[in-house]
């Protein structure tokens, strides 16, 4: 920014002074200039009050105008008029220095060291980078600069080059250039700069005019392959290069290099494509282009086939930047490499994020949001393609080439996506700008299907009509009742009503028309999907219960899902059955059900045999099938009290990797232990399901085994273990109940070793446990006795 602030003294005798400030920024720091001038000699002085810099200038002469007092970014200027005087204060914000400028530096030979305060002009730098220079004593000589010439710069832009305005009209062409480019109206921007680069040589806008320029040849030569050529895309790096040799500094430094790498890419460029691309990471790394500039790479290595460095760079700035735009971007490329590679799911995570986030940054990228609307169309997820082509449409220009075909996708996703009312409104917008459109076809046929899909008035009509056809002709005309049915089925069904049609059971089995039968047994099965799917057992189970007749527990893919239904219920009899009739698509998996409901019923010896014929089976099996078998045989023998055949099972288990799964077994063999004072089955396996919860950090077994593992050490006077298996027990998050019996069988284990001073310690920490238990109560007595 740069700021001309003229102050004009009006006195007896005719002078002027003048103040000038050039502000700017240098690597990414601020920096001002303020110049000082008068016609006679005026004072400036450095001073410092309370340790701070401030410099001080006295003017003399009288003023007859106001002046105010001005805020910069990099100092506060102050004004304090007096009789006769002007008294001017400049208050720094960050380091800053003063010169004076008595001598010419540029007309000049020598120069010499100066120490007055008083002259014609004084200079104030301002910068972050200023640093206090120190004069040593020795040798003090002039410097002399024969050979130099003397230049002469002037006010500056906002490039640091000299302001020249020879006219305003560029300012109104600036904004019109401004205005179509976000408009779309790219190639009309590009004729118009041309002609504003030609015209307004040394305009201040000129930058502006070659960037804008670039912008619009971007969007329309590196973006469409169709139009793209050779000589206008090499014509564009030459127009790169000169902006950026005439504009060294400029803000759009980064831009620039990022419309290059695409300019690179569009010519397959490969050496030069690395080479920008190597220049924006080096000197830019954290500006937000270079990481724009990183997707379009990525974009561009994605089709030399090397896809996993690619996605590399898409995963690190989707979780790595802050700029929701950029993360939206990688969002979009991966969910289409999902999609490309049939992970439907994680795509459909991707851009799930990118709706709730920031889903206004479809309408920013057109061309690949398109892409991604039109895969998720072709996989039939029209959902999120309908949202998709939403967004992109209501951003995209009338003048677009793509509008109508956007247009015509965003009709037909949302017909299909069950949005007959919004579906309706699109397809209307369509045929009333495309009379004679090019999927005027399509879109004819889509509001056909909206038409009987939708629940609008003409669909209740129909239902309504049909009713009373069946009421009215039930008994006069059996045929047209029978008709009304078999319509009204039809129609429910369309709607994908099945809970409707379901509702027609009785009258379709009494009817017995085949249409209408056909239609009742798939929405039966629909229904069942559709319930399985929400897991909602207990509906799927009642459906699957009143169509048995039909099957369709057999006619569904999700059967394993159908038999937990069953499982889960309580329908063991059902479930036995359904096990029996589709255990030839997966024998071990229906098995181990069988085996798990025999054990579940307490049939354990059915339940052993059938394990053990799984684990003898030479059929492929899972490590967890095969791990899940010897589970059942040990708790099963267990039950049976077969404690050896029990432990044998155990010592194959602990050959599988450990797992929580293991862990409950031990819960068992250690409560089974407990109940028969078996001592050491405990002692052995008591600290290997403690030790593989604290290290996987999950205690899903506490306290109930540490309590068990505690009293038998107790019993075995192996007091230093149990306290340091309560160290971990304490830090647990224990019911007050279970806390206060830690510390209270802490207590005891001090007691046991005449550690009285502990013991009362464990005592004290037992009551303040908030909440009132009997181990508290014990806690309270015990601690009574010991102060008595």
């Amino acid at each position: 920014m740069r700021i001309l602030i003229l102050l004009f003294f009006s006195i007896s005798l005719a002078f002027s002074f003048e103040l000038v400030l050039n502000s700017g920024r240098e690597e990414s720091e601020p920096f001002a200039v303020l110049h000082a001038k008068n016609d006679e000699p005026f004072t400036c002085m450095q001073k410092i009050n309370e340790a701070k810099l401030f410099f001080e200038c006295e003017i003399t002469g009288v003023v007859n105008n106001e002046l105010k007092n001005q805020n910069f970014a990099l100092f506060d200027l102050q004004f304090q008029k007096e009789e006769q005087k002007i008294k001017m204060f400049i208050f720094p914000k960050i380091n800053a220095k003063m010169f004076n400028l008595s001598q010419n530096i540029y007309e000049d030979k020598e120069l010499s060291v100066l120490n007055s305060h008083r002259s014609k002009g004084f200079t104030f730098v301002f910068s972050h980078q200023m640093t206090s220079h120190h004069m040593d004593d020795g040798l003090d000589f002039d410097i002399v600069f024969p050979h130099e010439t003397l230049p002469f710069v002037g006010a500056l832009d906002l490039n640091s080059d000299p302001v020249i305005i020879p006219q305003s009209a560029d300012i109104n062409t600036y904004l019109r250039i401004k205005s179509e480019f976000e408009k779309g109206n790219f190639m009309q921007v590009i004729t118009d700069t041309q002609n504003a680069i030609i015209r307004y040589k040394g305009s201040i806008f000129m930058s502006e005019f070659m960037l804008y320029k670039l912008r619009a040849q971007s969007e329309i030569y590196t973006q469409n392959p169709s139009i793209r050529d050779q000589q206008s895309l090499e014509k564009m790096i030459d127009e790169i290069k000169t902006y950026t040799r005439t504009f060294t500094s400029d803000k759009n430094y980064a831009e620039i290099l990022h419309i290059m790498l695409k300019t690179y890419i569009a010519l397959s460029q490969r050496k030069d494509v690395d080479y920008t691309m190597s220049i924006l990471e080096n000197e830019l790394p954290k500006n937000d282009f270079t990481q724009l500039s990183r997707l379009e790479y990525a974009d561009y290595i994605y089709h030399l086939n090397e896809k996993d460095r690619a996605i590399k760079i898409y995963e690190d700035i989707y979780f790595n930047t802050d700029n929701l735009d950029l993360a939206s971007r990688a969002a979009m490329a991966l969910a289409r490499d999902y999609l490309l590679n049939h992970n439907a799911f994680k795509a459909r995570e991707f851009t799930n994020t990118i709706l709730k986030a920031n889903a206004s940054y479809f309408g920013k990228d057109i061309a690949r949001s398109l892409e991604l609307a039109r895969l998720f169309y072709t996989i039939k997820d029209y959902d999120i393609s309908s949202q998709i082509y939403l967004h992109t449409f209501s951003k995209m220009p009338r003048i677009d080439e793509r509008y109508e075909e956007t247009l015509k996708n965003l009709a037909l996703s949302l017909a299909q996506n069950a949005k007959p009312n919004e579906a309706k409104r699109y397809i209307d917008l369509y045929l009333n700008e495309y009379h004679d459109g090019k999927y005027l076809d399509s879109i004819k046929k889509a509001n056909d299907e909206v038409f009987f899909a939708v629940g609008d008035n003409n669909a209740t009509l129909l239902h309504t009509r049909y009713k009373d056809l069946m009421k009215e002709y039930e008994l006069k005309d059996e045929s047209i009742a029978r008709k009304a049915l078999d319509e009204d089925v039809k129609l429910y069904f369309k709607e994908k009503n099945y809970p409707a049609v379901l509702a027609y059971k009785n009258i379709i089995e009494q009817s017995q028309l085949p249409n209408a039968t056909k239609f009742l047994e798939m929405a039966a099965i629909e229904e069942l999907k559709a319930n399985l799917k929400k897991d909602e057992c207990i509906e799927a189970v009642k459906i699957f219960t009143q169509f048995s007749i039909y099957e369709i527990g057999q006619k569904i893919e999700n059967k394993k899902q159908m038999l937990a239904c069953l499982q889960r219920t309580s329908k063991i009899n059902q479930a036995l059955e359904y096990i029996d009739k589709n255990a030839h698509e997966d024998s071990i998996f229906y098995h181990l059900q069988k085996a798990q409901i025999y054990f579940d019923n307490k049939q354990y010896a059915k339940s052993i045999a059938l394990a053990k014929e799984i684990n003898d089976s030479k059929i492929l099996k899972s490590e967890e099938e095969e791990f899940k078998a010897y589970y059942l045989q040990f708790v099963s023998f267990l039950r049976l009290n077969h404690y050896n055949d029990a432990i044998k099972i155990l010592q194959i288990l602990e050959s599988f990797p450990m797992n929580f799964t293991m862990v409950e077994a031990y819960d068992e063999l250690i409560s089974y232990a407990r109940d028969r004072n078996m001592t050491t089955t405990i002692l052995t396996y008591a600290p290997k399901a403690i030790d593989y919860q604290n290290y996987k950090g999950i205690n899903l077994f506490s306290p109930n085994l540490e309590f068990i593992y505690l009293e038998t050490l107790q019993k075995n006077a192996e007091f230093d273990k149990a306290l340091e298996l309560l160290k971990d027990l304490v830090k647990l998050k224990l019911s007050p109940s279970d806390k206060a019996r830690a510390l209270y069988t802490r207590s005891q284990i001090y007691e046991s070793l005449k550690d009285t001073n502990a013991q009362k310690q464990s005592l004290k920490e037992c009551l303040e446990v908030s909440g009132s238990s009997n181990w508290q109560n014990l806690c309270r007595e015990k601690n009574t006795l010991l102060a008595n």
